[in-house]
């Protein structure tokens, strides 16, 4: 009955965070939807349009090629067309709210490739604390570097030095964490994991994950940047600004529960980090214009992964079938 209760209210609380974002979000359009900006199609935005649609999917198959990257670090060696095929159809569970939908939905089609649950648990639970560690990384950089001489509540020890040991340590959490987990908790990870080793990707896989996130997040930055300046006529900014700031609204989406999507909370964070640089107009544009990307970009990802996994299953059928003959 407690893990109910508790279960129920996360539930809840997620829900109002959802709505109090939400809600916010939509006062604001209200208030500013008179001088929301008109976006004049031409030859130039219908090509933003398709390029924020590639680009946002893209972003989609860097990550399923990080999940692809700790598969062979924990030495589990699938075709990479199956394994992002499976990532493909399993991500579009993140609009169930919770955030937790594409994590089963993983987990139940990687035992159809025949990869184990714990090993599926283990490279997600490193997936997870790597994304973050690396959206922390890459949005404190940009807020030190953009925002550091505009802010004077920065505390003292937030300086190049301080920065760059932030910067260190949530890089490093997925080692940290993964340590701290078998040593406070030995019982809950042989149980959680079936008795399997839980250990922390080598030093090569944690390079390679770490360079594929930071470009998934440069591609939604690459989008907010060419939107912003196509559709609204808004001024250039660095891409390192755009993309942290992206990875800081990502990472409030993300962490707190019950948003499906992080949707509401995603778009409140970018209201508040882009109107200083574009207007609030332009902001709250701005963050319609980008979910509507990533939304045609998910359903375009899930029914890619659907027909490839369709594909696959052919050949796989017609192989047995050349077998058996």
């Amino acid at each position: 009955m407690k893990g109910l209760a508790r279960h129920v209210l996360r539930r809840v609380a997620g829900g109002l965070v959802a709505v109090v974002a939400i809600g916010f979000f939509v006062q604001r359009l209200v208030v500013n939807s008179s001088g929301l900006p008109h976006v004049a199609w031409s030859p130039a935005s219908i090509g933003v349009s398709i390029a924020s649609v590639l680009l946002a999917l893209a972003a989609i198959l860097l990550a399923g090629s990080v999940w692809q990257v700790l598969l062979n670090d924990q030495r589990v060696r699938r075709p990479f067309a199956k394994v992002q095929a499976l990532f493909l159809v399993s991500q579009f569970g993140k609009y169930i709210p919770g955030n937790i939908g594409q994590f089963v939905g993983r987990v139940v089609l990687a035992r159809d490739i025949g990869i184990p649950v714990p090993i599926t648990l283990a490279t997600m639970l490193t997936e997870v604390l790597w994304s973050v560690g690396t959206a922390l990384g890459i949005s404190a950089l940009s807020l030190f570097l953009f925002l550091g001489g505009h802010i004077s509540t920065f505390p003292r020890w937030f300086d190049g030095a301080g920065l760059l040991v932030c910067f260190a340590a949530v890089i490093t959490a997925p080692w940290a964490g993964v340590t701290l987990l078998k040593r406070i908790f030995p019982d809950f990870v042989g149980r959680f994991f079936g008795g399997s080793e839980l250990r922390p990707p080598g030093m090569a896989a944690a390079l390679r994950v770490s360079i594929l996130y930071v470009c998934s997040y440069g591609c939604m930055g690459l989008i907010l940047r060419m939107q912003s300046q196509v559709y609204f006529g808004a001024p250039a900014v660095p891409l390192l600004e755009v993309s942290g700031f992206f990875a800081l609204a990502w990472l409030a989406g993300y962490l707190l529960p019950g948003a499906p999507a992080g949707i509401g909370v995603r778009e409140s964070v970018l209201l508040v980090l882009f109107t200083p640089l574009y207007g609030e107009s332009a902001a709250i544009a701005l963050g319609i214009t980008l979910r509507l990307a990533t939304t045609v970009a998910d359903a375009l990802a899930f029914a890619t992964g659907w027909a490839w996994r369709y594909m696959q299953a052919r050949m796989d059928y017609r192989g047995q079938g050349d077998i058996n003959e």
